[in-house]
């Protein structure tokens, strides 16, 4: 049976410029919370310029069995 589960994905968001990004997921969490304390301990002091990290919420497809 398939069924839905939220996740939240921490991104690495890279900026080349105003029109040009790429990102990069960094780790998968069941709160919003864990989410944003992955990110401080990832990047605090190291957030290059045109970088940042955000957690934006997914929804997934899971295949329960039984």
């Amino acid at each position: 049976m398939m069924t839905t589960k939220v996740v939240w994905v921490l991104l690495l968001v890279t900026a080349y410029n105003s029109d040009d990004f790429d990102f990069e997921p960094i780790g998968s969490y069941d709160t919003i919370a864990e989410c944003y304390v992955a990110s401080t301990q990832e990047f605090w002091d190291e957030m290059p310029i045109n970088q940042e990290a955000l957690c934006i919420r997914v929804e997934e497809l899971t295949n329960e069995t039984n």
